[in-house]
């Protein structure tokens, strides 16, 4: 009983996090969502900011392990296809309908990205800075072997990383604020134009 109450903290912290934010989120409220007092939650949980820490930590794990996966399922793609593959399912991946937490963890990952609390703030990105820096070594590699066999443009690297990366994340932001309304086919389509308009720059002669 005690294992399956701390997921429904973790669960419906989520949700207020997500929703309310970081500061808005109070431990009242969140004892009110669970269904006890808020004395009991220091049972299962020491603070607000540790509940924070614990949740965010679990999501991070499950990114990298996805991101993992699928690097690992493109490891036998020529570049050019397989840094497609990983701009697609990254966008792809918390469009999934078929994810029922997949726009609370969508809603998370916004807030404490582009919205951090101010306490927490210099940590949280300096948590993501090391992750992304980590996969970056990854998508550096891909983007090398494609400059050596002539696939992509002789140019540096890490400028066109960096244009990847910016493609990558502007277009996840205008996905989730601006397009969440349109159907996995458009979202594709989308992603498709883009990718093609990205690749006609950096595409080797």
């Amino acid at each position: 009983m005690s294992g399956q109450t701390k997921l429904k903290i973790k669960k419906n912290a989520l949700i207020l996090f997500a929703n309310n934010g970081y500061e808005a989120t109070s431990m009242e409220k969140i004892a009110s969502a669970v269904g006890i007092k808020k004395s009991s939650l220091y049972a299962f949980i020491t603070s607000k900011e540790a509940l924070f820490w614990e949740i965010y930590e679990e999501l991070e794990h499950q990114y990298h392990n996805y991101m993992e996966q699928v690097l690992d399922d493109s490891k036998n793609m020529l570049p050019p296809a397989r840094l497609y593959y990983l701009f697609k399912q990254y966008l792809m991946s918390s469009q999934n309908p078929s994810q029922q937490e997949a726009p609370v963890v969508q809603a998370f990952w916004i807030r404490a990205m582009f919205f951090p609390p101010v306490d927490l703030k210099d940590r949280l990105l300096m948590r993501a800075l090391n992750r992304e820096m980590k996969l970056g070594e990854r998508y550096m590699e891909i983007i090398q072997d494609g400059i050596k066999q002539g696939l992509i443009r002789k140019d540096s690297p890490e400028e066109i990383l960096l244009s990847y990366y910016s493609l990558r994340q502007g277009l996840y932001s205008l996905m989730n604020v601006f397009m969440h309304e349109l159907t996995e086919e458009q979202k594709l389509d989308k992603i498709d134009k883009v990718w093609h308009n990205y690749w006609q720059g950096i595409e080797g002669r």
